[in-house]
């Protein structure tokens, strides 16, 4: 059960600190924006967590992979041009990876 509460909060954080950096760098309607990271990472961050976790994948390999699935996905979604998705993937996914390892206490 710890398991499934700490996927459902990291799944929580990484909407929320990347739906924070589409705000700030995608001129959209917030609410798309929010919709937006939830579906986009509703997808990426379970995939990355089970390769991870239970796979034994190298976390830096795959967070390369998730920037570039993501960016394509930001740039189908959100219509800007895809040098800017691929931007805006990286500074949305290295912010919620600096948050990920913080420490919850």
């Amino acid at each position: 059960m710890a398991l499934i509460i700490s996927l459902a909060l990291a799944l929580l954080l990484t909407v929320l600190s990347e739906f924070a950096v589409y705000l700030c760098l995608i001129h959209r309607s917030p609410w798309h924006l929010l919709m937006y990271s939830f579906i986009i990472n509703s997808f990426t961050n379970p995939l990355l967590n089970y390769l991870h976790i239970f796979e034994g994948y190298n976390l830096g390999g795959l967070e390369v992979l998730v920037v570039l699935i993501e960016s394509l996905l930001i740039f189908l979604l959100s219509e800007i041009s895809y040098p800017r998705a691929l931007i805006v993937s990286t500074v949305a996914n290295s912010a919620s990876f600096i948050l990920g390892i913080i420490p919850i206490f």
